[in-house]
């Protein structure tokens, strides 16, 4: 069985009052244990169970002991192979303890994030344009190639886009559902879902069996920006779900960013506007990494950028220098250069940013040069 006893009867405890959360912590304070917890509702004659949750929970419980028990619940997650933790034990995240309203237990799929490792939730609209998706790749897979976890929800669009960049990248994220964590939902994601359970974690506060219900997902945005110290919006109009995940954290002390857009763009006007509101503007991993001043604490090996042009010629170091993640043309690196004083011969830039493609620090696309992923 992949859970200790205690966590079975804590499990069984979570699932018999799914969505009272104060009661749960109310029992198993009074109980001392989930054990104890258990009994209380074994013994319910004595009263002290009602005493402590009232009749109508106590009468829930007592109910719930004839659909299943803690052991067959405990072969239930393990035929399932879902794992369960809770606010009492070492392996909870931390990160859930402070919150207001933080879950009583969570289920997963795969393991849990260290705690010592930052983590960026990436959100946006379901339906994003060809924009949205680029950014979500560049700024997702430039932090997850650098170690930091990418956490979001899952859905269409940039959620599932940014977590399967992550993936691409060499990195771990965390998908956060609003139903069971035995659900795929949608069921389109079917192969990002396996892809995150291998390279992080599934994550539910719900019961196995629980199926996609619109009001659990406002509920499960508060798990996503609670794991992240940082949120960052991708495209979203002013009428997005999106902010429900922006308040939470706000509330929770998280820092948000968003993706600057046009102003004449529907799906950027939410954007626009948290930018107008003081939230950091983000255009690239980069901006999140200085921001937040954890370049010093991101493993060498994710630090590529600096390593590289430790190795370049002086004219593909200056043309480093200026590329950006949107394509430039020959033509308009040359402009920028001689903008920064710096002049080369068409044939020294060609020459340049031939390095540059065989360092892979640059990739040619549609005619222009852009910076690869680091």
């Amino acid at each position: 069985m992949n859970i200790n006893e205690e966590k079975i009867y804590a499990c069984w405890l979570d699932t018999g009052l799914e969505f009272a959360r104060a009661k749960k912590r109310l029992l198993l304070k009074a109980a001392g244990s989930a054990r104890q917890a258990y009994s209380l509702v074994v013994n319910s004659a004595s009263g002290m169970l009602e005493a402590v949750i009232g009749a109508q929970d106590g009468r829930k419980l007592t109910q719930y002991l004839k659909t299943i028990t803690p052991q067959g619940l405990g072969e239930l997650l393990e035929e399932k192979n879902i794992k369960y933790t809770y606010f009492m034990e070492n392996d909870y995240p931390q990160k859930f303890v402070d919150i207001p309203d933080a879950p009583f237990g969570i289920f997963y799929k795969g393991e849990l994030a260290d705690e010592n490792t930052s983590s960026v939730a990436v959100i946006g609209s379901r339906k994003c344009s060809e924009y949205g998706r680029y950014m979500a790749k560049e700024i997702s897979g430039g932090l997850a190639a650098r170690g930091i976890n990418i956490v979001s929800g899952m859905a269409l669009g940039i959620d599932g886009i940014a977590q399967g960049a992550a993936i691409d990248a060499g990195g771990r994220t965390y998908g956060v559902l609003g139903c069971g964590a035995d659900y795929i939902y949608p069921a389109s994601n079917e192969e990002l879902y396996y892809k995150i359970i291998k390279n992080g974690a599934i994550i539910s506060e719900y019961a196995p069996g629980t199926t996609p219900q619109k009001w659990l997902f406002p509920m499960r945005n508060r798990l996503i920006s609670a794991l992240s110290d940082v949120v960052i919006v991708i495209e979203a109009n002013e009428k997005s779900g999106t902010f429900s995940t922006v308040d939470m954290a706000l509330e929770q002390g998280r820092e948000v960013y968003a993706v600057p857009g046009r102003c004449t763009d529907r799906m950027s006007t939410g954007c626009n506007k948290l930018l107008r509101q003081g939230a950091g503007l983000v255009t690239s991993a980069e901006d999140i990494i200085c921001d937040m001043g954890w370049r010093d604490k991101l493993n060498p090996a994710h630090r590529q950028s600096d390593k590289t042009k430790a190795y370049l010629s002086q004219p593909a170091k200056d043309i480093y220098e200026v590329l950006d993640i949107m394509p430039l043309t020959q033509d308009d690196i040359i402009a920028l250069l001689q903008k920064k004083g710096k002049s080369y011969a068409a044939d020294q830039v060609s020459r340049a940013l031939c390095e540059l493609e065989l360092r892979q620090a640059a990739l040619k696309i549609n005619g222009g040069y852009r910076l690869m992923k680091s």
